[in-house]
């Protein structure tokens, strides 16, 4: 007599697959979380990688590279920025033909040679300005005659994991576009301290300017128009980080203590712009001098709100432009001045924030 294969009732099949969802779920968190962490740990190891290059840059230069330069020449009514080489005043108001505030390259930029991509630095057109590299017409041929763009060249160690994976999954980079240009590639996710005294403006016509200011004056305020000597604004010498428009910044100048001093740290994306305020939408680019590349220690890190006051009737402007963010749970990765990375809680007090920032304002802190 031939016996029946007794198979699966439709009851144990439920549980069956009642048990593997089970399972599922609880296993999902734990991956998730060993893969948050191992996007930690990547993020940390890239500021630490910059900090060894802008050590190396240091070391060679016997300075840290400028926050941003802001060396454009005006020749026969053709704009430019210095060549390498080419004297060069830092001091905008010694130099009538230095512009202060124009719009130049990053420090990101000049550490190229120091994290192994010296073909993008020596690609890179000096006779030209940042959109010039980064748009038609090109100005700079490969050997075969093919355009380079180097402002537009992806350079992995500027990216953090889980901030471009979170971009990714939202539409590749579609709502964190540069407001003064047209590409989304070349992006960055690390950003300069600039100190707590300072703020930045980047118009949609792609002019950009820098705002030194006292934390009483910033307030609620953002000044549009230039500091200059006429200005009731001057820059507070306390409130100034190791980046900034022109800086010299040299080691002994980071008078609080180099492991009290941010360097370097994530900064705000915005994601998600207001309607009918493209302007809101973060700046994003690693050659970019300016609210791309530097943030302000003002303003605590992942606050997404606006400044609204104003003093010359323009639009409010969010300050989150100009500030340290992350897409980790609830902390910042930054680098410290001594080359160390680490995170700090985004719930940190923000007097001590203010002051970490800070390189020479004489009350240096202690990390918690």
């Amino acid at each position: 007599m031939k016996r029946r294969q007794k198979g699966f009732t439709l009851i144990e099949l439920l549980v069956v697959i009642a048990i593997v969802a089970i399972l599922v779920a609880l296993l999902l968190p734990a991956v998730q979380q060993a893969r948050a962490a191992a996007y930690r740990t990547e993020c940390l190891s890239n500021l630490k990688q910059l900090g060894l290059a802008l050590h190396n840059y240091h070391d060679q230069h016997q300075v840290f590279p400028p926050g941003q330069i802001a060396s454009y020449f005006a020749t026969d009514n053709v704009g430019r920025y210095a060549l390498p080489g080419e004297a060069r005043d830092f001091n905008a108001s010694n130099n009538t033909q230095v512009r202060q505030g124009a719009h130049g390259t990053s420090w990101m930029l000049h550490i190229l040679p120091m994290l192994d991509q010296s073909t993008i630095y020596n690609s890179w057109a000096f006779n030209a300005n940042v959109r010039q590299n980064g748009e038609d017409p090109p100005l700079v041929l490969d050997p075969d005659g093919r355009p380079i763009y180097p402002a537009k060249r992806n350079i992995k160690i500027f990216y953090c994991p889980s901030r471009r994976k979170q971009m990714d999954a939202i539409g590749k980079y579609a709502n964190t576009i540069r407001v003064d240009q047209s590409w989304t590639s070349g992006g960055n996710d690390y950003a300069g301290c600039a100190g707590s005294g300072i703020t930045f403006k980047d118009d949609v016509n792609g002019d950009q300017q820098t705002y030194h200011l006292t934390p009483a004056q910033l307030a609620n305020t953002v000044v549009v128009g230039p500091i200059n000597s006429s200005s009731p604004f001057s820059q507070d010498q306390t409130n100034i980080g190791v980046f900034g428009v022109n800086s010299q910044t040299t080691m002994s100048s980071i008078s609080d203590g180099t492991s009290n001093v941010i360097m370097i740290a994530e900064r705000q994306i915005f994601l998600n712009p207001r309607p009918n305020r493209p302007e809101e939408r973060s700046s994003d680019g690693w050659a970019f001098g300016g609210p791309a590349t530097m943030f302000s220690t003002q303003f605590a890190p992942n606050d997404s709100a606006s400044v609204t006051g104003n003093l010359n009737n323009q639009n409010s402007i969010p300050r989150h432009f100009s500030e340290a963010g992350s897409s980790h749970s609830q902390a910042v990765n930054v680098l410290l001045s001594d080359g160390s990375a680490r995170p700090i809680g985004v719930n940190i007090d923000l007097r001590t924030w203010n002051n970490l920032g800070n390189m020479s304002q004489g009350s240096p802190v202690d990390l918690p």
